[in-house]
């Protein structure tokens, strides 16, 4: 898939540090001024680091990643969820980060398309989402996630409300 010369590619299983990269970048450049800032490096240096992701990826996460000249802009991935809500059959998306030069473009909406394309034999696709993170619950509520729950999110020691969306899959087929 391409969009404005951004190619969506499958992750490499060795996509680690591109992974990485990309996300702390993102999440530095939408928490920056939200978060306090040693908490939220201190999240990125551990949640978004190299080894995080090889982990992630070598108990069977898959990513996407959103490219133009194969420099990362944004990405997806999907694991197994370690949400409460989760049940039999559910997936999560983990993460779905874009650079903010490109929201608006439509390269989420192809990246969830790539998502959506992995995930057909799962029954729900479950997310977190912060609570107060208007743009990002008005894009899954137009692609239609519902609230099934609310959890605590830790960043750097400090407690943040994350909302738990979830979408069916198997009822679309």
């Amino acid at each position: 898939m391409t969009s404005n010369r951004i190619t969506i590619v499958p992750a490499a299983a060795d996509a680690q540090d591109k992974l990485a990269l990309i996300g702390a970048a993102t999440f530095l450049e939408s928490f920056a001024g939200v978060i306090a800032g040693e908490a939220l490096l201190n999240h990125c240096k551990v949640q978004h680091s190299p080894e995080t992701y090889a982990h992630l990826l070598a108990q069977g996460a898959k990513a996407w990643s959103a490219e133009l000249g194969g420099a990362p802009v944004g990405y997806a991935l999907i694991c197994e969820p370690d949400l409460d809500a989760a049940r039999p059959g559910d997936i999560e998306l983990k993460r779905i980060y874009l650079l903010s030069k490109f929201h608006g473009s439509g390269i989420a909406s192809e990246l969830f398309d790539a998502v959506w394309a992995g995930v057909q034999k799962y029954t729900r696709l479950l997310l977190g989402v912060k609570a107060d993170n208007e743009r990002a619950i008005a894009f899954y509520t137009k692609l239609g996630f519902e609230k099934i729950a609310v959890r605590k999110f830790n960043v750097g020691g400090r407690l943040y409300d994350d909302l738990v969306l979830a979408r069916s899959i198997q009822s679309e087929q």
